[in-house]
């Protein structure tokens, strides 16, 4: 049957391409207990400043979970590299957009005024901690506005920005004040006191000031000076409330959570005072759920829940690096209040396990879950992060690092899920390089693809690697090969690859002298093009850059759906490729051919598809085949295709001719690991011309 295939033209053409992404650890104790370091990461080939993390999903996403497609990781910890924003996509965990600028504690995005901005806190000397800006970047990451502290106040803090509706932006802030400090047998004491300001976007006027010291007794603090002999001097002043969110609501007031106060307060937008307190020495709130709803400490996030203004919701951490509580274990809570009976109860407890969160943390309610109720919980210092649902039930729970190790391994000050459309202005990039095979860096704690092989010699560069940094709208790549010429067009299709994680792959051979790749929406309409990457003489790796106005994306959608449209007359290979989708796992790549058809090789093709199909699936085998294509009237015959090691493939009997040969040179990605997953299918026959 092979030699007939060969003879009649025709072969299968196997999709081009193995997931480039180091696909997440599921459950791994090994991970669990740091064999793959403090903060596993991966590199990657395309665009070498991308470092992302691999993540270790506890308990993958149940029926129920929010649909929201984004997540913000923002990495944080005294051994690790400098933090950068990234957007992660909650179905792959793979990176959607890595930030160029630093940033600390955390990212969200935000609104106002119909125009939705990444926001965040980067510092602006790298060697001062407190001294920086907030960020805000609009849909194409430009940055569109930033803020800092006015007025006597030198620096804001990354504490908290809140947006509000008006395009203010609420933050907090630190000033050093001198105090009598003598209740502390200290002298000359000194205050780190905290600040809030409001401030309006476009015109950069400070709107609104608050003090902390004016308007709440500091002897009130649950942070003693003596903790970390604070208060003596300017530069070490005592941190007694420590302001750690702040929301301004729809009446022009503040709720301000104060973590070393243990408390909540709601301050006059027209005063600044203190209208009432929820926790802490001062407490306003008569308990009505056995006092679990007022022992909140050392919380973080707090945030109305509702549009009446009755409910909140915040991140009860519980527990800091001096303090333990009697029940640890870190917590999101939902609070009802009552202002005309000052009466709160404890609505929902979002509580899984023994996580106690010493330092930062947060809590989203997901208005866009199935059932309403759920929410996202942030554990802040232990780098994990849950969705429950509102009876408290787990519905997802993902860690990107070991717990209980305290600042060893990744913070993460707040977690959200969202929606977010990001077009960015550069282009997408594209590399060279060899199969997937990774190789893991203990002192990095790093996957990277291998480029040698264990001798030290260069792997043969034999794939295309694709991305496109903050491009949320891809669902596909469409890869332009030649030998020839490196004007290419979609004369010179050779694949069309499913978008699968932040970089995509394709296998176009060695001797291919020129690809480029098209990135393609669902709407069949090319975003953009990379430029084009060729290889010398000698096997050197070169990038032919087209300048910015040389893609034209209309014109290349034009031609694009066009050559979809010559597809379409072929019912009978749309039937043989849904008939193996059906069978497929829902995640497997595609490759397209283009192409005549010769009605002898059609009948022969059909009657092979079927025959294969219908083999029953072998679990854990590897395929290798020859993929003949004809190119630019040359043949290119014999070049190898190598599938990932995975389950439920189809074993094609008979055809050994095609594979034996090149059995063993399998592209693992971490065997050691139990990780096997199917990344390819048959989809269509193409009418590449055999080599004699």
């Amino acid at each position: 049957m092979t030699r007939l295939l060969f003879h009649v033209g025709i072969v299968f053409a196997i999709a081009c391409c193995i997931k480039a992404d180091v696909a997440p650890f599921n459950n791994s104790a090994e991970y669990g207990e740091g064999r793959w370091g403090n903060y596993t990461r991966q590199r990657f080939l395309s665009d070498e400043e991308v470092i992302a993390p691999v993540a270790n999903i506890l308990t993958p996403a149940r029926y129920g979970t929010s649909p929201s497609k984004h997540l913000f990781w923002v990495p944080m910890g005294p051994g690790l590299p400098q933090a950068h924003p990234i957007l992660l996509d909650t179905k792959t965990l793979s990176p959607v957009w890595y930030g160029s600028l630093n940033a600390k504690l955390g990212a969200a995005t935000q609104s106002c005024n119909g125009s939705k901005y990444i926001t965040f806190f980067s510092r602006t000397n790298k060697d001062v901690r407190k001294e920086g800006m907030f960020h805000f970047l609009n849909s194409h990451y430009e940055s569109v506005y930033n803020v800092t502290a006015k007025g006597d106040l030198p620096y804001a803090d990354p504490h908290e920005l809140f947006l509000t509706p008006r395009c203010t932006a609420v933050f907090s802030a630190y000033k050093p004040a001198s105090y009598d400090l003598s209740a502390f047998n200290i002298s000359n004491g000194w205050l780190l006191d905290s600040h809030f300001q409001d401030v309006d976007l476009a015109t950069q006027t400070l709107l609104f000031s608050w003090q902390a010291s004016r308007h709440v007794d500091p002897k009130d603090s649950y942070w003693s000076p003596a903790l970390r002999d604070e208060g003596r001097t300017k530069d070490s002043g005592w941190d007694w409330f420590h302001i750690n969110s702040i929301e301004k609501d729809r009446h022009g007031n503040f709720l301000v959570s104060s973590r070393h106060m243990n408390a909540l307060y709601y301050v006059s937008g027209a005063t600044g005072d203190v209208i009432w307190t929820l926790g802490g020495k001062r407490n306003d709130f008569k308990d009505m759920s056995d006092g679990k709803a007022t022992d909140f400490a050392w919380q973080h996030h707090a945030r109305w829940a509702d549009d009446d203004l009755t409910k909140i919701h915040l991140f009860d951490n519980r527990n800091t690096d001096f303090h333990r509580n009697d029940r640890p274990h870190s917590r999101g809570i939902l609070l009802r209040l009552d202002f005309a009976k000052s009466q709160v109860w404890l609505e929902h407890e979002y509580l899984s396990r023994s996580l106690a969160a010493v330092r930062e943390g947060s809590m989203q309610t997901l208005s866009d879950s199935p059932k309403p109720g759920n929410a996202l919980v942030g554990y802040g210092s232990q780098p994990v992060w849950t969705e429950f649902d509102q009876n408290g039930t787990v519905l997802w729970d993902v860690a990107l690092g070991p717990t209980q190790l305290n600042r060893e391994s990744a913070d993460n000050f707040r977690t959200f899920k969202f929606n977010w459309t990001g077009t960015p202005t550069w282009r997408p990039k594209i590399a060279f390089g060899p199969l997937p095979v990774y190789a893991f860096d203990r002192n990095e704690s790093t996957f990277h693809i291998q480029l040698q092989d264990l001798s030290g010699s260069r792997l043969v560069n034999n794939t295309a690697y694709f991305s496109w940094n903050g491009a949320t709208e891809i669902v596909q790549w469409v890869v332009l090969a030649s030998n020839t010429t490196s004007e290419l067009n979609l004369s010179h299709f050779w694949a069309r690859v499913p978008k699968t994680g932040f970089e995509d792959n394709c296998f176009v051979g060695e001797s291919t002298r020129f690809v480029t790749a098209l990135a393609v929406d669902e709407h069949d309409e090319v975003l953009g093009q990379t430029h084009i990457v060729t290889t010398t003489d000698d096997g050197m790796v070169q990038e032919i850059k087209l300048l910015d106005d040389a893609t034209d994306t209309q014109l290349l959608t034009v031609e694009w759906q066009k050559f979809l449209r010559s597809q379409s007359g072929m019912p009978l290979f749309k039937d043989l490729k849904d008939h193996w989708r059906s069978m497929a796992r829902p995640h497997q790549q595609m490759a397209v051919g283009a192409g005549t058809i010769l009605s002898f090789a059609l009948i022969i093709g059909i009657t092979v598809g079927i025959w294969a199909i219908r083999r029953r699936r072998r679990p854990s085998k590897s395929y290798s085949f020859s993929v003949l294509r004809r190119q630019d009237g040359q043949d290119r015959t014999g070049i190898p295709f190598i599938h990932a090691v995975g389950d439920h493939y189809t074993d094609f009997d008979g055809s050994e001719t095609l594979h034996d040969s090149l059995q063993g040179r399998t592209a693992v990605s971490r065997e050691s690991m139990n990780s096997t997953r199917p990344e390819t299918e048959i989809l269509w026959l193409h009418d590449y011309k055999a080599g004699s």
